[in-house]
């Protein structure tokens, strides 16, 4: 059998030393955003010609992907998971009609993946709002999925959910279900989330293969990924 791969394309937000930055939620014992530093030069005295980095980051730093613990107390970690969770079909859901602030249903993704969606797909979600991360009202501007539509992943066994939008805080529209709390009924379904991408208008086409591996990190609820869409 031959997989030929056409494209590849990268949507990962990049994360850049002491400029990148994310919210901090009541709660945290920290802050921690993305600092990197060098702890050995090339041409350092005594130990040969090797740079080598290290970074200090949460685990939800950049693009990543949220293990059912994230989000549910004792559910699966990151190393519980399978690999192929994370490498697989996708269907791309163009809901930028949603922004801003629009309600992602589950009439939405059939209207939107209905004709192209097959059972065990992984999602990814299009709205173009992190276009502007972290800049004009980005948070305010997103759209959120609603517990229809969580009950939708849940239905067509979508074992991962990818997403260009803010995926946070219920104060930002009072009286309405925020993706945050819709994020937690996934979480107790099983489904994974990755949060945190661009360019998902690159790629022009509602089905690809989605390739978002996570590091193996023992006893952690997240990891940072590459997330790329081969074409």
């Amino acid at each position: 059998m031959t997989f030929q791969i056409n494209k590849i394309i990268d949507i990962s937000l990049p994360l850049e030393n002491t400029k990148f930055s994310m919210r901090t939620p009541k709660g945290f014992k920290k802050d921690m955003q993305f600092e990197m530093e060098v702890l050995k030069e090339h041409d350092s005295a005594e130990g040969g010609e090797q740079i080598v980095r290290g970074v200090h980051m949460r685990l939800h730093a950049g693009s990543h992907v949220d293990a059912p613990e994230h989000n549910t107390k004792g559910a699966a970690q990151i190393t519980d998971l399978a690999p192929d969770v994370f490498v697989g079909p996708a269907v791309v859901a163009d809901l930028r009609h949603l922004v801003p602030g629009g309600a992602i249903t589950g009439a939405e993704l059939d209207a939107a993946v209905g004709d192209v969606v097959q059972t065990g797909d992984r999602l990814l979600l299009r709205t173009d709002v992190n276009k502007t991360y972290m800049k004009d009202d980005w948070q305010k501007r997103s759209p959120y999925l609603t517990p229809d539509a969580a009950q939708w992943c849940i239905d067509h066994k979508v074992p991962l959910v990818g997403f260009d939008c803010y995926h946070g805080a219920e104060e930002l529209l009072p009286n309405q279900p925020r993706l945050w709390h819709t994020l937690r009924l996934l979480s107790e379904a099983g489904i994974v989330t990755l949060p945190s991408l661009i360019q998902l208008d690159f790629i022009g086409q509602k089905r690809v293969t989605l390739v978002a591996l996570p590091l193996k990190i023992v006893d952690a609820e997240a990891s940072p990924v590459r997330a790329v869409v081969l074409l």
